[in-house]
């Protein structure tokens, strides 16, 4: 698994992302936001342990000088080992932690999976909307970036994913979308979620082989998530393997009012 990362880490470091202008330092990776949300990613750090804290502090200091807020998306394989624990002693706070797992493209196997009578569908800009309010409700938390984000990854022109929502009735039920970057071995699976009332019923499993299918069809070598663990049992079924946890520390905590959608 540690081989797996450091291909995956390598991939990353290199993948610009819509919205975002990349920047790879030697010891971190920064994305800087180009559009309206202003708040960077910082990732993939290998930081010497006897600098490491000076290193951080330069790092939060080159977000405050641009009045930017930021996330340190930590994994468990970066450096130093306590990076975490280094990051809340700097003030981050953690959300919540998902499970980087990845899966062998070619020998995953389709079921034609069916949820009826919700339909899976490739969504239009007219349901990004829907979308983003629903991600909302699923984490309870506010997402104020997301509507913007899932604009430029979905733009027919440069975006760099394929956007999928399942609807019931007209109303968006569940999300789920795949990243393609050019010259890596590895598409991203994220913002795979359904609304409660929906779970149990197969929509989660077709959300995933649609992305499948996409993914075979442009012959990616490796599927990578970041899953939640409502997603890990679901995932391991399907033949994902456990690389990493990860942990999003931010410098602004998410908002976590109660948010519910009728």
């Amino acid at each position: 698994m540690r081989e797996i990362f450091e291909q995956y880490r390598e991939d990353r470091r290199r993948s610009p992302i819509p919205g975002f202008a990349i920047e790879t330092l030697a010891d971190v990776t920064r994305h800087a936001p180009t559009g309206e949300d202003k708040e960077a990613v910082l990732s993939f750090a290998r930081l010497d342990a006897a600098s490491a804290d000076r290193r951080i502090a330069e790092e939060l200091r080159w977000l405050r000088d641009r009045g930017w807020e930021g996330e340190w998306k930590v994994h468990d394989l970066d450096e130093p080992r306590d990076l975490r624990e280094r990051l809340a002693a700097h003030g981050l706070a953690a959300h919540h932690v998902e499970a980087l797992m990845v899966l062998d493209v070619a020998s995953a196997p389709l079921t034609g999976a069916k949820c009826d009578p919700v339909v899976i569908e490739r969504a239009t800009a007219e349901r990004l909307e829907d979308m983003a309010v629903m991600q909302e409700e699923v984490w309870q938390c506010s997402l104020p970036w997301l509507l913007g984000s899932l604009r430029a990854m979905s733009d027919p022109a440069t975006g760099t994913a394929v956007v999928f929502c399942a609807r019931d009735a007209g109303r968006v039920v569940g999300t789920g979308w795949i990243d393609f970057f050019d010259g890596s071995s590895f598409a991203q699976l994220s913002g795979g979620s359904v609304l409660e009332r929906w779970r149990g019923r197969g929509v989660y499993t077709a959300l995933f082989e649609r992305r499948l299918v996409e993914a075979k069809a442009r012959g990616v070598r490796w599927l990578a998530v970041d899953a939640a663990p409502m997603s890990r049992p679901i995932l391991e079924k399907r033949g994902f393997r456990f690389v990493c946890n990860t942990y999003p520390m931010r410098t602004r905590p998410f908002d976590t009012k109660a948010v519910t959608r009728s």
